[in-house]
């Protein structure tokens, strides 16, 4: 959607305002209030969204280091469910100094309430360590997975950090970039953490949602993201206070506020975003069934799928360790460990089994990817809990994604040449 957001914003008139400090470091007035409306129109919040809620600030990426300081101390940790996106890592750690804890899901769904009782069990593990745990993040709808959280699961994590006072750190940044295909039309429908009633699950205070102008609106080099607080007035005084240090670019917010106020423009734009997002999730798994690669089946949100190139890559990949060698025993000469497979097709509690070259394994099959000039995300790069798995986006130009596919599709016809066929 890059030329057709190109081509508005070079309708617009450009103010000689655009180049000053704006109306602050926290964010205009005109933007917090179009912000404000853009989340009752389309989050179906319980309560009202009021521009006294919003701070602004240059990126999510600024966000969430804002929240951070607020939230905790440094050494501090923060729950995050594996796969994660990985540069909540360094988001959390470079100036507040917290710690990301990743949460395993052991062959549990990622998305479920289930996995609820991995975070209480993380957050025990390290409390006895002596890391005093302040929040959870969710990444809601979840990148890498394209999934949306079910009602039941937000209101599990509502519960469990009402349970030990944590702060519930929602990350909705793909929430409009939602699509609808024959193939996935069952999938979970997002629910933002707003339109859930909190009474009798968690207080009010604890809930915050991230947001921001890079996916749903394809503007990651304007740099607008914003934290939403309806409730702790004394948490977006803080961070006010040091919003100094992120405050964000007027041009961005005039840019912004033009988009947001525009209800037609906005409708189109979203609709179409969605028609582009459904023709490049069909294109790719027709590409991925036809050469016999799997996916976490219900995606339906983000720019890309979670694959499965395990059984491509033969019996050597498997777990991932925290430091590759959690579970390792020997067996007939070489370090094996056993992996309970986290992709959804596998019966339930599968054991793989695998040796440690599965990380040489899975850097072999990048290094073919990237000296074929077509790149994918590796499961490494997402604190993965088993090697083989990709994220594959298909949310370019058509014929982009044309010559990329052609492109990986060599790749797998080499790589189980090489390997005897795909196992």
């Amino acid at each position: 959607m890059h030329e057709e957001l190109a081509a508005y914003f070079n309708k617009l008139e450009f103010k000689s305002s655009f180049l000053t400090y704006g109306d602050g470091p926290f964010g205009s007035r005109a933007l917090r209030s179009a912000l404000s409306s853009f989340f009752n129109d389309y989050f179906n919040p319980v309560q009202k969204v009021l521009p006294k809620q919003l701070l602004v600030a240059g990126g999510v990426t600024s966000v969430i280091d804002l929240v951070t300081v607020g939230v905790a101390d440094e050494g501090d940790g923060i729950l995050i469910g594996r796969p994660l996106y990985t540069s909540f890592k360094n988001d959390v750690y470079a100036r507040a100094g917290a710690k990301m804890v990743p949460v395993s899901a052991e062959g549990k769904d990622p998305m479920s309430e289930e996995m609820v009782a991995q975070y209480e069990k993380e957050l025990q593990k390290q409390e006895k360590q002596g890391t005093k745990i302040r929040a959870v993040i969710l990444s809601s709808p979840h990148n890498p997975l394209g999934k949306c959280y079910p009602i039941d699961a937000l209101k599990a994590y509502m519960r469990f950090c009402q349970k030990y006072r944590l702060h519930l750190i929602s990350d909705e940044v793909y929430a409009m970039s939602t699509y609808k295909t024959p193939s996935n039309a069952s999938a979970v429908a997002f629910t933002s953490v707003l339109a859930i009633d909190t009474t009798n699950l968690i207080d009010a205070n604890l809930v915050h949602i991230l947001y921001g102008m890079s996916k749903d609106f394809s503007s990651n080099g304007l740099r607008g993201g914003i934290l939403l607080s309806q409730h702790n007035p004394p948490l977006l005084s803080s961070l006010k206070s040091i919003a100094l240090f992120s405050w964000p670019a007027s041009t961005t917010e005039n840019y912004w506020t033009a988009l947001l106020t525009d209800r037609p423009f906005l409708d189109y734009y979203f609709a179409e975003n969605s028609r582009r997002l459904a023709a490049g999730y069909a294109r790719l798994t027709s590409f991925f069934t036809a050469h016999g690669i799997g996916w976490v089946e219900g995606s339906n949100a983000g720019f890309f799928l979670w694959a499965d190139f395990r059984g491509l890559l033969g019996a050597d990949i498997g777990v991932v360790g925290d430091d590759d060698d959690a579970g390792a025993k020997e067996e007939g000469g070489e370090q094996m460990v056993e992996a309970v497979a986290v992709n959804e097709k596998p019966a339930q509690g599968q054991v793989y089994k695998t040796s440690r070259r599965a990380k040489d394994r899975d850097d072999w099959f990048f290094g073919k990817l990237m000296a074929a000039k077509v790149y994918v995300a590796t499961g490494d790069a997402f604190f993965a809990e088993e090697h083989g798995w990709y994220r594959v986006s298909f949310s370019v130009p058509e014929r982009i994604l044309k010559v990329g596919l052609e492109r990986l599709g060599r790749v797998l016809e080499e790589v189980k040449k090489e390997s005897g066929g795909a196992r």
